[in-house]
């Protein structure tokens, strides 16, 4: 059985932003990568139903770029999620039993969006509840600097021959094109600052938060 590598996210895109060429690195070493996806992101549309279907698309679209064909949506309202993270507290669990993942990959519990700390904390609690031994990494999403996260151990993982399929995977977000215009850029300047660090062209940093 392949060792699995589970995400949790609050938003379509977010998984590709977040850790997408790690994933894409993880799967071409064997690994198995399962995306856990609590909200659809439908805020960013004034029609709810066409955007939900659009957005579950693009990230069907996007793992299939970075390779990984797991996706599974929790359908939380977006902008609200921990009001209702009670309701998917159960399903975590079974997931975690489930793929008995080798590392579990979140939000940064320092990202400036309400929903991504919620992510974050309801992960954070799953796992003290469990007395789980699995390691926690976080990334940023909208953080310029984490400086809250700074005395945290990091993990620096070299995507240089994988970055290309992020970049891909964040174009597949044709919904969200307003999003990109910001987010590619920024992936850019965060990967050839954390390729310095690594001493490689292009790298993602993760801190180890459990």
């Amino acid at each position: 059985m392949k060792k699995t590598i589970l995400c949790f996210v609050a938003h379509c895109d977010d998984e590709a932003i977040g850790i997408g060429a790690t994933a894409a690195k993880y799967i071409k070493e064997g690994l198995n990568v399962v995306m856990v996806v609590f909200s659809y992101g439908e805020v960013s549309h004034i029609k709810k139903g066409i955007i939900i279907k659009r957005r579950v698309k693009e990230s069907k679209d996007a793992g299939k770029i970075l390779g990984y064909k797991n996706i599974i949506f929790f359908g939380l309202p977006d902008a609200n999620i921990s009001k209702n993270v009670d309701k998917v507290k159960d399903k975590i669990i079974k997931l975690i039993k489930k793929y008995k993942p080798v590392k579990i990959f979140t939000h940064s519990p320092n990202d400036p969006l309400p929903d991504h700390k919620a992510v974050n904390k309801i992960v954070n609690y799953v796992l003290e509840e469990m007395d789980s031994k699995i390691d926690l990494y976080g990334f940023d999403i909208w953080n310029i600097t984490n400086l809250s996260e700074a005395e945290n151990p990091r993990m620096y993982v070299d995507v240089t021959k994988t970055f290309d399929l992020k970049i891909n995977a964040l174009k597949a977000f044709k919904s969200q094109r307003h999003v990109m215009l910001q987010m590619i850029p920024a992936a850019y300047s965060r990967a050839r600052l954390a390729g310095d660090h690594l001493g490689c062209k292009y790298a993602e940093r993760f801190y180890k938060l459990r």
